[in-house]
C-alpha cells in the first residue's frame, strides 16, 4: 500500500511539473479589453450623476425633459456597457476552461449535433463588440443637440466622459484585432465607423460646459418689480404681449 501511495505522489508530481496550464497569448487581450470595459463603466457613474442632480435643480419643464432624455440614454449606455463585460469575462472563462464548441457524443462517441454546442466564445465576442457598438449609440443620443437647448449637448463632467470614450474605442479595438486574428472579420474596417463616432463625441461633448445663469424664483421677480416700476412696466407689457 506504501509503494502504491508513494507511486501515486509521484506521478502527481509530474504532472504538475508538465501539465501545469498556460495562459493563452490571446487572454492578455482579453483582459486589455476587459480593463477598458470596466474603466469606461466606472467613469460613466460621475456623469450620470451630475446630470441626475442637474435635473433636480431644473426649474423650466422643457429643459428639465432634456436633461431626463440624456440621464435615461446615460442609463442605457451602461446597461450595455455591463453586457459587454459579462460577455468578455465568459470568453475569457471558456478559454481558461478549454471549452470551445464542445457537442454532446452519440452511443458511438462521435459528435452528436442534435444538441446544442457549448462554449461557442467567437460568438460572443462578436455580441460583446455589438454591445459597445450599442452603448456608443447611446452615448450620441444623449448628446444630441436640440434646437432650443443645444448647449445641453455637452458632457457634465468632460474629464470623466474623455476617458469614457478613449475606453471604449480602446476596448473595441481590441475586439476587432481578437476577432481578426481568429477570421471572424476582414479586419477593423466593420467598425471604423462606431470609433469614428466616439472620436466626433469625445471632440464635441467633451468641453467645459458653459457656467448656467441660475433662473431667478417667483419671490425674486415680485420682489424686483415691486422695487422698480420701471421693471412693473416692462413685466406689464410682456404679458399684454403673451395674452394678446
Amino acid at each position: 500500500m506504501r509503494n502504491r501511495d508513494q507511486a501515486s505522489r509521484e506521478r502527481i508530481g509530474r504532472l504538475s511539473m508538465t501539465e501545469q496550464p498556460t495562459t493563452p497569448e490571446y487572454d492578455d487581450g482579453l483582459s486589455t479589453v476587459m480593463r477598458g470595459l470596466l474603466t469606461a463603466f466606472e467613469n460613466l457613474g460621475a456623469e450620470h450623476q451630475a446630470l441626475t442632480e442637474e435635473e433636480t435643480d431644473t426649474t423650466a419643464m422643457e429643459r428639465r425633459g432634456t436633461v431626463r432624455r440624456m440621464i435615461q440614454s446615460i442609463a442605457d449606455a451602461g446597461r450595455s456597457l455591463a453586457h459587454s463585460v459579462d460577455l468578455v469575462a465568459t470568453v475569457y472563462g471558456l478559454r481558461e476552461l478549454g471549452v470551445s464548441k464542445q457537442m454532446a457524443k452519440g452511443a458511438d462517441g462521435s459528435d452528436y449535433s442534435p444538441l446544442l454546442t457549448v462554449g461557442g466564445s467567437e460568438e460572443k465576442l462578436y455580441d460583446a463588440a455589438m454591445c459597445i457598438e450599442a452603448t456608443t449609440q447611446r452615448l450620441a443620443e444623449a448628446y444630441k443637440q436640440t434646437k432650443k437647448y443645444p448647449v445641453l449637448a455637452k458632457a457634465r463632467r468632460p474629464q470623466e466622459m474623455r476617458t469614457v470614450l478613449s475606453s471604449l474605442r480602446g476596448a473595441l479595438t481590441g475586439l476587432s484585432a481578437e476577432m481578426a486574428a481568429r477570421g471572424l472579420t476582414e479586419g477593423s474596417a466593420e467598425f471604423e465607423p462606431c470609433i469614428a463616432k466616439l472620436d466626433e463625441l469625445e471632440t464635441r461633448a467633451c468641453t467645459d460646459v458653459p457656467a448656467q445663469t441660475p433662473e431667478p424664483t417667483a419671490d425674486a421677480v415680485t420682489a424686483a418689480i415691486l422695487a422698480n416700476p420701471a421693471i412693473a412696466r416692462a413685466a406689464a407689457a410682456a404679458l399684454e404681449l403673451t395674452t394678446a
